[in-house]
């Protein structure tokens, strides 16, 4: 890949990475588990979240493929179970029903912040198919690269938690949620698709 290849997949991975953990449309979760805490520990809690959730998503991505190969699961497999999973939030945006609150704790930087609000299951799966595509470094400018980007903006919006939410309100926030999902829907749709052309085409006898 030249250098134009590389910026183009790491900006759409990282514009997939930033739709998929939707710091915009959960605004008022976010909101509700700081809203009694101080703002020096709520600035420490968003740090930790955040940085908690780079070292997951890293992790999964250098590792996770290794770890699945144990298990004979390739690529193809992999982006099936990605887009039920990314199906599965995007449905859960749009019409909520999942319950979260069981994942609350008291640690808020580390559960649910940093897992599974910014670093859940949908975004491990994206940011491992993206790097799997590419071969070293290209892969490792990719991950870092969107990882950094989605993570830093994320970061700069949970931050901002409360003046955002005065401006986008409680409608605006629901808005931006349903919209999310639709996105995140579509993403699924087309990680199951591709799963299952890649899964044809390599499993299919040779001519």
């Amino acid at each position: 890949m030249d250098v134009h290849e590389v910026a183009l997949q790491t900006a759409q991975t990282a514009v997939a990475l930033f739709v998929i953990i939707d710091p915009l449309g959960g605004l008022p979760i976010f909101a509700g588990l700081l809203h009694s805490t101080p703002p020096a520990k709520r600035r420490q809690a968003v740090n930790m979240g955040a940085a908690v959730a780079v070292l997951i998503l890293i992790v999964f991505a250098t590792v996770g493929m290794r770890v699945l190969a144990l298990f004979n699961v390739g690529l193809a497999e992999l982006r099936v179970a990605g887009g039920l999973m990314l199906l599965i939030v995007g449905l859960n945006e749009m019409f909520g029903f999942l319950n979260d609150s069981s994942c609350y704790s008291d640690n808020l930087g580390l559960v649910p912040m940093a897992c599974p609000l910014l670093a859940g299951p949908g975004a491990i799966v994206t940011l491992m198919v993206a790097v799997q595509r590419e071969a070293f470094p290209a892969s490792a400018i990719i991950m870092l690269g969107s990882v950094g980007l989605a993570m830093g903006a994320s970061w700069l919006i949970l931050l901002n938690t409360d003046r955002l939410m005065s401006l986008l309100g409680g409608r605006g926030s629901l808005v931006l949620s349903k919209l999310m999902g639709i996105v995140v829907t579509a993403i699924g749709t087309h990680f199951i698709l591709q799963g299952l052309v890649d899964f044809l085409a390599t499993s299919s006898p040779a001519a």
